[in-house]
């Protein structure tokens, strides 16, 4: 395609970029710097060591994942604990993962999809490393999930209070009634 057919399909150029020539000592200034973490890094190899025999153990002992009727727990963490609670309801895909570094030592995750994830970056909330009979337990939440599913069960409602007592959202359609009805008369 040459560049008169390219303009008579793109349009007009209203206005073209220019790049600053200051890009390329930026790259090299990025290019020492990653080196420079690298060899901090190559530094700290040893310390890292050291630090994964105490961390990791205590990382094994404090992960759990529990499957219930309803839903799926998950707790883990050492300085930054996270507990979760995903309904099988919510749940639009249970994922096997595995790395080179996984297989060469038997590993597999598993990653529970909830709806409104999507895409490469998108954190899951269940993520999870390491699992025994990764596989059955993929299964297993699969197959609990369809019984949730197709037997139209809802969650049970959690304690506390109900929500907004009947009085509150009375008031409420009243309030937006008043607004409705001044924005007709002042249009």
């Amino acid at each position: 395609m040459s560049s008169q057919d390219n303009r008579e399909v793109m349009g007009e150029t209203l206005y073209e970029a220019r790049f600053d020539p200051k890009i390329a000592s930026h790259g090299r200034v990025m290019v020492a710097l990653w080196c420079l973490v690298a060899v901090a890094g190559i530094l700290l190899i040893p310390f890292m060591l050291l630090f994964s025999l105490w961390y990791y153990p205590e990382y094994l002992r404090r992960i759990s994942a529990r499957l219930t009727t309803h839903a799926v727990e998950i707790r883990k963490g050492v300085f930054f604990r996270k507990e979760s609670t995903i309904p099988l309801n919510r749940i639009t895909d249970v994922r096997l993962h595995d790395g080179p570094v996984m297989r060469y030592y038997g590993l597999r995750g598993i990653r529970l999809e909830t709806a409104g994830q999507s895409g490469q970056s998108a954190s899951s909330e269940g993520d999870l490393v390491g699992v025994i009979d990764a596989v059955e337990f993929r299964d297993l939440i699969l197959r609990q999930r369809q019984k949730v599913l197709g037997s139209g069960e809802a969650l049970p409602a959690p304690a506390g209070p109900a929500g907004p007592a009947p009085e509150i959202l009375t008031e409420i359609r009243d309030i937006l009634a008043r607004i409705e009805a001044q924005g007709r008369r002042d249009a």
